[in-house]
């Protein structure tokens, strides 16, 4: 590189005796016949920009090529790796991608790394060419799934030989798959009879996305249609879709709802249910619980009735009466069925007394007992008196 051409330090020699500018061969000269004195430069840096010339000595005979200098010009390293991916992936199936370092190397071996987020296996595929280069490469198999749809694969290529030199190249994943019906499917009905009318739902997803069809007992339907009765409109929204059916009641008895794209189709049948949100099945069983709790509570009601006349008869009395002018004075003593008072027992313990009133005069007839209360009014007691 220097125009010293006999003492300065050579970039490549066959001399022995020759001192090199950088020992250790990254840079060297290549081929073995007479006619063949190529350069090989590896793991190129800056420093190597420059104009070189070929000197030829042997004996006395020196001779240098100035008329030939070629120019060595180093720039940042530009160039991306090469991915090849297929265009569209489908769920479940293996795949294998490759990615190839730019360009060819005969120095350190450059490090190619996966990103993504997803399991692979990755392995080298480099390939030797004859000049004693390689080019490399690494091949990744995986098996997509529907959530790696969208998924960014990045591809990264260091060079260990160059401190912060490295290139990468990313591709968006295109993963497709067979339609699958949602779990919410289903359809509603109001009111009950020839006037009823149902709304049924259905949605989808898969990739494509998908397009759906109502299927009756004796038509098919697309997913947007209209007519006198039934009427059907569908909507998409990334890989879902969505449909909805309107029409009465007894039009959509048995309906099912299908979805189908380029790989596949999924169907089911949906589940009729009221307008509570309630399936028949579970309106009967209510019902049958609610006529099982009704039965329970008309028994409770009953037994405290009974119960309740029981415990409002009178105690049994032990008294006499005594003859009057007009009628009869009965004195009593009660035997308390509890020790707590009521406002009847209140009014016993008034030192009141037992008056008949005799319907005739004398003392002979019988006559109703009444009881007089502390301030002098009077209630009429459950039984009859009658004189002897």
């Amino acid at each position: 590189m220097d125009d010293d051409r006999d003492t300065s330090l050579a970039v490549a020699t066959t001399d022995p005796g020759r001192a090199l500018r950088e020992p250790g061969g990254r840079i060297r000269l290549v081929g073995d016949a007479p006619d063949d004195c190529s350069l090989l430069i590896s793991d190129v840096r800056a420093g190597d920009r420059d104009r070189y010339y070929f000197r030829f000595v042997k004996g006395d005979f020196k001779y240098s090529y100035y008329e030939t200098q070629p120019l060595v010009d180093v720039t940042e390293l530009s160039e991306q790796p090469v991915l090849r991916v297929p265009e569209v992936l489908l769920s479940g199936q293996l795949v294998n991608v490759t990615c190839q370092a730019p360009g060819t190397c005969s120095g350190t071996p450059p490090q190619i790394t996966w990103t993504g987020g997803f399991d692979y296996t990755a392995r080298n595929v480099s390939v030797a060419l004859a000049n004693g280069s390689v080019s490399y490469s690494s091949e990744l198999s995986f098996t997509p799934a529907p959530g790696d749809d969208g998924k960014e694969l990045v591809c990264t290529v260091t060079y260990p030989a160059l401190v912060g030199v490295f290139t990468r190249r990313s591709v968006q994943l295109q993963v497709h798959y067979p339609p699958e019906l949602l779990p919410q499917g289903n359809c509603t009905v109001w009111g009950h009879g020839p006037g009823g009318v149902a709304t049924c739902h259905c949605a989808a997803e898969g990739n494509p996305p998908p397009h759906l069809e109502w299927r009756l007992p004796n038509r098919t339907l697309t997913g947007d249609f209209e007519g006198p009765e039934l009427r059907a409109t569908s909507w998409a929204q990334g890989p879902a879709v969505s449909g909805e059916l309107r029409g009465p009641a007894g039009a959509l008895a048995n309906v099912s709802c299908v979805a189908t794209n380029a790989h596949g189709q999924s169907q089911a049948v949906l589940t009729v249910v009221t307008a509570a949100g309630f399936s028949w099945t579970l309106v009967v069983a209510l019902a049958v619980a609610g006529s099982l709790v009704l039965v329970v509570a008309g028994a409770a009601v009953a037994w405290k009735v009974v119960k309740g006349r029981q415990g409002g008869r009178v105690p049994t009395r032990a008294g006499r009466c005594q003859g009057t002018g007009d009628g009869q004075v009965c004195h009593s003593s009660e035997q308390q069925a509890s020790t707590a008072p009521s406002h009847r027992q209140n009014a016993t313990r008034e030192e009141g007394a037992l008056e008949k009133k005799g319907r005739g005069g004398g003392g002979g007839g019988g006559g109703r007992c009444y009881r007089e209360r502390g301030d002098g009014e009077q209630f009429t007691e459950e039984h009859i008196y009658v004189n002897i």
